[in-house]
């Protein structure tokens, strides 16, 4: 029950401390965490994958077929240079299954791979 004379100050700390307020601040910071991995952090490993594929093919590449020149190289390097802002699109879509699928894991409660008889001789 709240005292008649209570300063507005303190009637509006006590409801930013309150355990509703609480509850409110760590379902939006579960969601701005989720938004940050989902815009930020899966495209970013997503295209680093990417960009290492491409790092170890080129030189297999240009060993192996003698087109490939320097001038081919560049050509192609400027024309990905170019696709990329039209990448990032599909790169957070990607990000977004990912959140998604390791979501739903955490829900369903299948992050155990192997059931606990495993490896105890039991042959299963």
């Amino acid at each position: 029950m709240r005292k008649l004379n209570t300063p507005p100050s303190e009637l509006i700390c006590d409801m930013l401390t309150s355990e509703r307020a609480r509850m409110i601040y760590t379902v939006l910071g579960n969601l701005v965490q989720c938004a940050i991995r989902i815009i930020i952090f899966r495209p970013l490993f997503l295209f680093s994958c990417l960009a290492s594929v491409v790092m170890a093919a080129v030189p297999v590449a240009v060993f192996i077929s003698p087109a490939y020149t320097p001038e081919v190289l560049n050509a192609g390097l400027l024309r990905t240079l170019r696709l990329l802002p039209d990448a990032y699109i599909p790169l957070c879509l990607a990000g977004l299954l990912f959140e998604l699928v390791f979501q739903v894991r955490k829900i369903v409660g299948s992050h155990h791979d192997w059931p606990d008889i495993a490896g105890k001789g039991r042959g299963q």
